[in-house]
């Protein structure tokens, strides 16, 4: 399987690039990432690393750092690839399962209730999102409404004033009967290893094309960067609705916190090069490092040749300060003068 998908993706070796994301699918183990180091093998150092990962061939190799060994062809060009041998976590016995089970309900039942608890500063503030005609506000523990806004004035205001003139709706509100137990129709869900909050409200306008109420499933994320906020909403079939908000409280609980990247298994393709190949790589490889430095040298340049910005109110201080460092600007043109010099070679 894999090196069928090593023939697929292996043209990507032109453009010197990872080919994917290890989070683009969720479901695959274990995953991998193809690299193309700036290396290369000879034609006998091939074989005989081929040889040796023949069926029946002994590995002096230890077991912890496995791997097999493929030729891969591209057009004219070959590439030896190490494929890492990932070994699967040992299966749990019945009685590990069933703690692991316990063990994650006790977990989700936790994190839900503190991460209610962590929302709780919300009470009695409502959020604001604009879009288009329509803008939408939700009130923590009560509603979500949508309604259409007064023109804006000149200041602007915030948050926007509802147009009385204009029928507004309401997609979702918290019943009655959960008043005092607030975190009813609320659960911990989850999308890969990313965990959010779930407030799911009924009880809206009554739909016209389908006469029943609307109904909201409110997300709500951690995300550390800036304050509490709706990012988007969408109906995402007729009268039921979407709204995912960000807020930075949820942040404070570890279970929210959004995944880290994980590192992919980097399977690492070398190119098979002859004698004349090698010659050929070495040349390119110079050049290509002559344009890297190259490329430094000129960012260099252009900062040194960059103007300094002077703070308003300072402009008659720098006239003084420049009258008073002739010597100093000329050490400085030298330096750039070297610069371009070097750039010339």
């Amino acid at each position: 399987m894999i090196p069928s998908s090593l023939l697929i993706l292996s043209s990507l070796v032109q453009a010197g690039l990872c080919l994917f994301s290890v989070h683009d699918d969720l479901l695959a183990f274990p995953q991998y990432e193809i690299q193309f180091p700036d290396l290369f093998v000879t034609p006998s150092e091939a074989s005989a690393i081929l040889s040796q990962n023949a069926p029946g061939a002994s590995s002096m190799a230890n077991d912890d750092n496995l791997a097999t060994y493929e030729l891969m062809r591209l057009r004219d060009r070959s590439f030896l690839c190490a494929i890492p041998e990932v070994k699967p976590p040992p299966p749990m016995n019945a009685t590990e399962k069933e703690l692991s089970k316990v063990e994650e309900e006790k977990e989700l039942a936790r994190a839900t209730s503190r991460g209610w608890e962590l929302l709780s500063d919300l009470e009695g503030k409502c959020l604001y999102f604009v879009s288009g005609w329509w803008s939408y506000s939700f009130c923590h523990n009560r509603e979500v409404r949508q309604f259409h806004q007064l023109p804006l004035q000149q200041n602007n205001q915030w948050p926007p004033a509802e147009d009385p003139e204009t029928q507004s709706y309401v997609l979702g509100q918290v019943s009655p009967e959960a008043t005092n137990n607030p975190m009813e129709g609320t659960e911990l869900q989850a999308t890969g290893e990313l965990r959010y909050l779930v407030q799911k409200l009924g009880g809206g306008t009554v739909c016209d094309l389908t006469g029943k109420e609307r109904k909201i499933e409110v997300q709500f994320h951690c995300n550390s960067h800036g304050t509490d906020r709706i990012d988007w909403i969408k109906e995402v079939s007729i009268c039921c609705y979407l709204m995912v908000i960000y807020t930075p409280r949820l942040c404070n609980d570890v279970t929210f916190l959004p995944p880290r990247d994980n590192k992919a298994n980097g399977i690492t393709c070398r190119e098979v090069l002859t004698e004349e190949q090698q010659e050929d790589f070495s040349r390119r490889k110079a050049k290509q490092e002559q344009a890297d430095a190259l490329r430094l040298l000129e960012k260099a340049a252009q900062q040194i040749l960059e103007p300094e910005e002077i703070p308003k109110g300072h402009e008659k201080q720098a006239a003084v300060d420049n009258d008073d460092t002739e010597e100093a600007e000329q050490t400085h043109e030298e330096k750039v003068q070297q610069l371009l010099d070097m750039l010339e070679l």
